[in-house]
This record gives C-alpha cells, structure tokens and sequence, in this order.
C-alpha cells in the first residue's frame, strides 16, 4: 500500500471513531492519568467451551484508535455509559496498526 493510500485509509478510521457507533469513553492507563477518546464497544457474554460445559461471562471487546492510546495495558480501565471495564489479556493491533482490539471485564 502506497503511503497516500495509506494516509486516505487512516482519514477513514479516524471518520468512522466520530460517528454514532463510536461513544465517548475515558481511558486510564495503570498508573497514569486519564483521557478522553472514542472507542467502539462490543458488549456480550462471551462463551467458552471446556469440554461438555459451557460457561457463560461478561465481557466487552472495545476497538481504540493506536492515535488515542499508544499501548494499552492488563488492568488499564475503559469508563463509559457509566460502568467501568478492566482490560484483560494483551490488546491486538489491526493490520494496518490503527486500532487496537481490547477486551475488558466489568470492574
């Protein structure tokens, strides 16, 4: 990909954090200050199988721009519509290195 392309597709994710499917939301890193950014959340249960059991927890899957937070961390926080979430496991870049993938917990 050419860097002018590059730059047009950066310009789009950027649009996209600040329409409707993006909410506010602020962000602490583990000992750090907060900040405000857009993030796009994912709420559900998740489902795991182990075995012939299944169990069921809540979890939420927040996509956050690579502009707004340079490295997310295990026990950073995500606050929004009022409810607090924890982040869990090690937040995963898109391939493109705009977005971050990171899954929570309610605190």
């Amino acid at each position: 990909m050419s860097p002018a392309a590059m730059i047009d597709f950066a310009a789009d994710v950027a649009a996209i954090f600040g329409q409707e499917m993006a909410v506010d939301a602020v962000y602490t890193p583990s000992g750090g200050g907060p900040a405000s950014i857009r993030v796009i959340p994912r709420l559900d249960d998740a489902e795991p199988r182990f075995g012939e059991m299944q169990l069921v927890s809540e979890r939420a899957v927040f996509l956050v721009q690579v502009a707004d937070v340079a490295q997310p961390g295990v026990g950073d926080t995500i606050v929004t519509g009022g409810a607090t979430y924890t982040v869990q496991g090690a937040p995963v870049r898109d391939a493109r290195r705009l977005w971050w993938t990171v899954e929570a917990v309610p605190a």
